[in-house]
């Protein structure tokens, strides 16, 4: 049954704008640190502070952008505002996300032959500053996700187990992999194991209670025995006193009825006020969702032929260009890190840039707020000026293809989550892929400290400013822009007493 739009439950198009443009505008200035970082940001903001949806719903939607193609965090971000506002408010909150770094990727790429060298060291330490306060963040974020996704063993031996795999290991398939697996232990161990156990726990407790039995009535037959002798004499007050107590049980029982009949009521008064409060998520249907879908395939196919139908030149088209980067979004997983080599196979082996142009991109968007795809936009605007085209279209384009797949496959994936994560069996599969998707996040905890401290520093320091993060976030209750930022100033502090 497909699920009916609800578009004219939710407040006004300009209130949702309006709440969409303040929870979003910072992060474009303030998202440093890589994917794992923008997860903790985006968990404090919207489930801690905001309280948009729920611990289980937000790592749901984490597991599910970690296993399609494309930038896992900024589709997160998509989806958060999409689910929660629409569409219009999900478009406005992808470009607040992406659009202040991606436009000084592309400055900085269509003046590139005026940019010398690489790095310089103040910009290191200051981005390890950065990055450091992130570090806190994702692990408060780790923490406070597992006081409701990992609390019992099975789920805690699941994130433990997809942590370390995917800490040692970063190969692109294994997180898809991780989740899916995870979910079908779950699913086993819910549907098949945990009822073998409990009809086993069952049997041997009605085992002993017959055991019991038997040997209350050997007991009881010789206490009998021995009342007949007294029988006569306290049959008066015996009675006397059943009948007082049954009377004093019987009243008991009524107030106690009473009580739990007025807790009842209460219950039901706090939840219906509860869900009187809650805003209703943003629904549409499936079968826009497959429209999606169809664009996603059609795109796809089309980059496909023209990648193999029209010869790869050494000054790029626009349409190259826009068939690449569209193809490079649509089988990339595992983010920023794994689309670099093949971008670089794409762009600098095929002499639309040299090689230490394509590095000192590179280097700049490690040092950059919002998503590391922004890189597209610094290769667009390179590759067409140097093939002597507008570099600001160039830019444009490439974004704008780099990004699409992922977007495209979210908005058709939306309403099949929505439809089927209330049932039994979604929910039983749900637990090992949220667990395995938690383990997914401490894990990204200490990648991201191995990425910070590459650039050396003082390690000591790095990890005093990432402890402070997450005190100051997690128990002071600052707010994570202004520590990130705060980050960034004692990473400057290095710096200076270098």
């Amino acid at each position: 049954m497909d699920t009916p739009p609800n578009h004219s439950l939710l407040p006004p198009r300009r209130e949702r704008l309006l709440e969409t443009v303040h929870t979003y505008f910072k992060f474009g200035y303030t998202t440093f640190g890589g994917p794992a970082a923008h997860i903790g940001m985006l968990h404090e903001e919207v489930v801690t502070r905001r309280k948009w949806i729920s611990n289980e719903q937000f790592t749901e939607l984490f597991a599910i952008c970690q296993a399609l193609p494309g930038p896992a965090s900024t589709e997160l971000a998509y989806s958060l505002s999409l689910v929660r506002s629409g569409f219009l408010c999900a478009c406005v909150a992808f470009l607040l996300w992406s659009i202040p770094g991606g436009i000084v990727m592309t400055v900085v790429g269509i003046l590139i032959a005026n940019i010398k060298g690489g790095i310089p060291e103040w910009a290191t330490r200051l981005e390890q500053g950065l990055s450091s306060a992130a570090i806190g963040l994702v692990a408060l974020a780790a923490y406070r996700m597992s006081t409701t996704l990992a609390t019992d063993k099975l789920t805690r031996i699941l994130a433990l187990v997809a942590g370390g795999v995917s800490a040692l290991y970063t190969a692109p398939w294994l997180l898809p992999v991780l989740m899916i697996t995870g979910g079908l232990i779950s699913f086993i161990y819910d549907a098949y194991w945990a009822p073998f156990l409990v009809i086993q726990r069952l049997t041997k407790e009605r085992r002993k209670e017959e055991k019991g039995q038997a040997k209350d009535l050997e007991q009881g037959q010789a206490v009998k025995e021995d009342e007949e002798e007294t029988h006569g004499q306290s049959t008066g007050s015996s009675q006397k006193g059943e009948i007082t107590s049954v009377h004093d049980s019987i009243r008991q029982r009524a107030s106690g009825d009473q009580e739990s009949v007025k807790d009842r009521e209460t219950v039901v008064d706090v939840n219906d006020e509860k869900l009187k409060e809650e805003r209703l998520p943003f629904t549409y249907s499936k079968k826009l969702a497959l429209v999606f879908l169809a664009i996603f395939f059609a795109l796809l196919i089309a980059s496909i032929l023209v990648r193999a139908l029209v010869p790869v030149q050494e000054k790029a088209s626009y349409g190259q260009l826009v068939a690449t980067f569209y193809f490079v979004g649509s089988i990339i997983f595992g983010g920023g890190p794994v689309i670099i080599p093949l971008l670089k196979n794409y762009t600098v082996d095929s002499h639309w840039m040299t090689d230490q142009q394509f590095l000192i991109g590179l280097a700049l968007i490690q040092s950059m707020p919002g998503p590391n795809f922004n890189f597209a936009a610094f290769l667009g605007a390179v590759a067409m000026v140097n093939a002597g085209l507008n570099g600001v279209a160039g830019a444009a384009l490439c974004f704008i293809a780099i990004f699409a797949p992922g977007i495209l496959l979210k908005n058709a994936i939306i309403p099949f989550w929505q439809f089927f994560r209330e049932k039994p069996a979604v929910k039983m599969v749900f637990r090992g892929v949220n667990a395995c998707a938690l383990g997914l996040v401490f894990s990204a905890t200490w990648l991201l400290w191995v990425q910070t401290e590459h650039f050396g520093g003082n390690t000591g320091y790095h990890a005093v400013i990432a402890s402070a993060a997450f005190v100051a976030s997690g128990y002071l209750d600052v707010p994570a822009p202004l520590v990130i930022i705060l980050g960034g100033g004692m990473g400057a502090i290095e710096y200076a007493l270098r």
